[in-house]
């Protein structure tokens, strides 16, 4: 009983510590990749309670081969019942981090003591478990996860991955039938869950596995059955996985390349630096260190190329080598490395994903810490200077890293702080150097051209384009900062991003900038020429490495420039048939050539198109657009007033 309530009291110290930690990077906003998977989603835009709305929210996402919909569906909800509210979407975050703690918790409880052959209950298992939890939440890497509001899809499969891992190690050491029923839970429930909140959870079995061969065969002595079933399973699947990936019908998943300034063997040989840029963050988290963005990282383009690819990939083969020499006198310390591995098994290894981020650390940051621990553990069992510097390294973890989180949720608490400090630290990162741009530039004092805001803000546009020759965003921006500031955009400026759009790979949020483009001639924001804006869109669409559905969206932007902001209704005609050449049920067009078709006086041929586009599935936006539509021919009123409404 006292162990119970001295626990529960230490729960809700760290709790409290760790809102308090997170309170100012609450306050903060919405940024980077949040705009296209929340702000700009449709279905995530949860205004009523209903079926139809639900399946909406569902298949909201564009991210990843799944859509993630569980993600998708929880940024819904947040919708519904506050609306887009940063703040909320950030608390959600952090409660979903926090029920993370409690699952670590209980898996430590559960590692520690399979490891040491004693019961979970002890008081040296609680404090291990506990230490451990406390750690990983208030580690400085584990920010992105909150205060990045997209990347709950990483927290959130996260929790399902852990509560189907910890049911997976119960139901193993019940068996029986409650044991089956833990199993079907786990793996029928909650491993779908995390897999479609993100695609990592995909590596569910394969930490399930490591446990089964290191921890479990160490306690018991052997394999059983199951295990030797379950890991002749996920071999055969790993083999048919990588067939797959040889195979014609598996190229779509290194179409990414062709978007990517580097290659599948480049990417492969940089990640081996990758994964100790990771480890030397994990054990000393330096703030100039850590960043939203790491894309400053130089590439490896040989063994050699720069001289610290080798001795990575030699260091990593020597800690697997390490972890096999542990599985049997240290097997906690062994599967701790083995659960590091795994967790990067799918973002740091060969797809055509970025080169780094922090947030892949979320879950592989625990099997470091399991590591670690161990080896502090012995010290503190120790005597003497042992114990000593065992000791003196608890304290200095437990002090220096809710200090470093304490500093980064500062910085997150607003945007011009944000923006600034990541400038600051990484000097050589074009996205840093253009978001500390962008921020600036959207600051009143930025349309005075002798102001302090518009200096600054060029000089970080200026900085993106000499850092990287296929970086685009900054020649956007500094036509937008000219143009708030009423000087004419450099013809230089719009050259020179027309080059990069026309002949750079063609990158996911690429398309983004044609719709900023035109978003902002239309409000009368941007003061380019119909030609320039023409050209820039006839850059991009020039393109070889678009996309097929990037390209629908920019001849569909088009038109919508065409007709709002010049009203040159037969241009705008011939771009929307563009895009319906090439996704002919594309739902969101067909109404736009109905509202064109109304727009130019032609009230039948607008019934007849709305009836076509009555036959494909619609969203609920979409339907009631239709329905205003019917509503509006019935009544004869004027074209632009129909579709006005």
């Amino acid at each position: 009983m006292r162990i119970s309530v001295f626990t529960a009291l230490a729960a809700f110290v760290v709790y409290a510590l760790l809102a308090a930690l997170y309170a100012p990077g609450l306050q903060g906003g919405f940024f980077f990749d949040d705009e296209p998977s929340i702000l700009y989603a449709e279905g995530v835009r949860l205004d009523r309670f209903d079926a139809g709305s639900l399946r909406e929210a569902l298949a909201s996402g564009r991210s990843g081969p799944s859509g993630r919909p569980i993600a998708q569906l929880s940024f819904g909800l947040n919708y519904y019942f506050s609306g887009f509210d940063p703040f909320a979407f950030k608390a959600t975050n952090l409660a979903i981090h926090a029920a993370c703690g409690v699952l670590v918790f209980l898996l430590g409880l559960r590692l520690y003591a399979a490891a040491r052959r004693k019961s979970s209950g002890t008081p040296e298992a609680t404090v291990f478990a506990g230490v451990v939890a406390v750690i990983w939440l208030l580690h400085p890497l584990q920010l992105t996860p909150v205060l990045h509001v997209v990347q709950r899809m990483t927290s959130l499969s996260a929790l399902f991955l852990l509560a189907a891992l910890l049911l997976h190690l119960i139901a193993r050491e019940r068996g029986g039938r409650g044991g089956a029923a833990f199993l079907i839970l786990a793996w029928g429930v909650l491993w779908p869950l995390s897999y479609f909140s993100k695609e990592s959870g995909a590596l569910f079995p394969f930490f399930a596995l490591a446990w089964e061969l290191i921890l479990r065969r160490n306690e018991r002595g052997s394999l059983d059955g199951f295990a030797r079933v379950f890991a002749v399973l996920a071999g055969l699947t790993l083999l048919g996985a990588v067939a797959y990936l040889a195979l014609p019908s598996g190229r779509w998943l290194w179409a990414g390349y062709a978007v990517r300034d580097f290659s599948p063997l480049e990417r492969m040989l940089t990640e081996g630096r990758v994964l100790w840029l990771y480890l030397g963050l994990i054990a000393l988290p330096r703030l100039e260190a850590l960043g939203l963005y790491h894309d400053d990282i130089a590439l490896s383009t040989g063994l050699l190329t720069p001289w610290t690819t080798l001795p990575a990939w030699v260091g990593l083969a020597g800690l697997a080598w390490l972890a096999w020499r542990l599985r049997a006198r240290a097997p906690l310390a062994s599967l701790g490395i083995a659960w590091f591995f795994v967790g990067h098994a799918l973002e740091s290894t060969l797809l055509p994903l970025e080169i780094a981020h922090e947030h892949r650390n979320y879950l592989p940051l625990l099997g470091m810490l399991l590591t670690g621990l161990y080896g502090l553990s012995r010290l503190l069992a120790a005597s003497g200077p042992r114990r000593t510097l065992g000791a003196t390294l608890a304290a200095a973890a437990l002090l220096y890293l809710p200090f470093v989180t304490a500093l980064r949720s500062h910085q997150y608490s607003g945007e011009i702080l944000r923006t600034q400090i990541e400038a600051q630290h990484h000097r050589s990162s074009p996205r840093a150097q253009y978001e500390a741009g962008r921020a600036l530039a959207s600051q009143p004092e930025a349309t005075r051209a002798d102001s302090p805001a518009y200096s600054f803000a060029r000089a970080h546009f200026e900085r993106t384009g000499e850092l990287d020759p296929g970086f685009k965003l900054g020649w956007l921006g500094l036509i937008y900062l000219n143009c708030r500031a009423g000087i004419p955009a450099e013809t230089g400026w719009i050259a020179e991003l027309a080059r990069r759009l026309r002949n750079m790979p063609f990158g996911p949020g690429d398309s983004g900038i044609l719709l900023v483009l035109k978003d902002l001639s239309i409000s009368g924001t941007l003061c380019l020429k119909r030609a320039d804006v023409e050209q820039l869109f006839a850059a991009a669409l020039d393109n070889p490495t678009a996309a097929p559905h990037h390209r629908v969206d920019m001849h569909s932007w088009l038109a919508d420039y065409l007709v709002l902001g010049v009203r040159d209704l037969p241009a705008a005609q011939t771009a929307l048939e563009r895009a319906l050449a090439i996704a002919p049920y594309n739902s969101a067009n067909r109404l736009k050539q109905a509202q064109l078709a109304i727009l130019q006086g032609h009230p039948a041929e607008a019934l007849g198109m709305l009836a076509s586009a009555e036959k494909l599935p619609l969203n609920r936006a979409e339907r009631e657009l239709m329905a205003e539509l019917r509503r509006c021919l019935g009544s004869h009123q004027a074209g632009a007033a129909c579709v006005g409404k």
